[in-house]
């Protein structure tokens, strides 16, 4: 499985990998918890409790759409989200805001370095990628577009925060 870690980082004592799954990247936490790349965010709320008496904890999480929690991010400072969201190109959602598309949300990867990262995996293991390439639900066609020499169009260079749909960087 260790083939399969195309990007791995750091912060705030929470090493994070993204991975190739059987269908597509894959944002994997050493907490044990996970989440599909297409649809994570990065969001700050109090998640509701669903099917118990205990609400998960209020703070930073990597959400999946926008109100599935999946990893918390316990202790976590403006600065680790911003260092969280630039190294592997998570948006950060706004309550109040619109959520951004799919399409905003794959635009912006492409900007970080674990895109980088995906790039230098696919040309390292391109049996692999090329038979995961069609299993990918959330960015379909990537591996594929890269092994075929075909670079995807990179919308966003730089930004603050996600507002309105529009990612910026600070």
């Amino acid at each position: 499985m260790r083939n399969r870690i195309f990007y791995q980082a750091r912060i705030a004592g929470i090493t994070f990998e993204w991975i190739i799954s059987a269908d597509g990247p894959y944002i994997r936490a050493s907490t044990g918890d996970g989440v599909a790349l297409g649809v994570s965010a990065l969001r700050h709320f109090q998640p509701e409790a669903v099917g118990s008496d205990r609400s998960p904890p209020a703070g930073w999480w990597v959400v999946k759409y926008y109100f599935e929690e999946r990893i918390f991010l316990p202790d976590f400072g403006r600065a680790d989200i911003q260092k969280l969201s630039h190294e592997f190109g998570l948006v950060l959602l706004v309550d109040g805001h619109d959520d951004p598309t799919d399409c905003i949300r794959r635009n912006y990867f492409f900007t970080s370095p674990a895109w980088d990262g995906l790039r230098q995996w696919v040309s390292k293991h391109p049996r692999i990628a090329k038979a995961l390439a069609g299993y990918d639900r959330y960015l379909p066609s990537t591996t594929l577009a890269y092994l075929n020499g075909q670079f995807l169009p990179v919308a966003f260079h730089s930004a603050d925060s996600v507002e309105a749909g529009a990612v910026r960087r600070d």
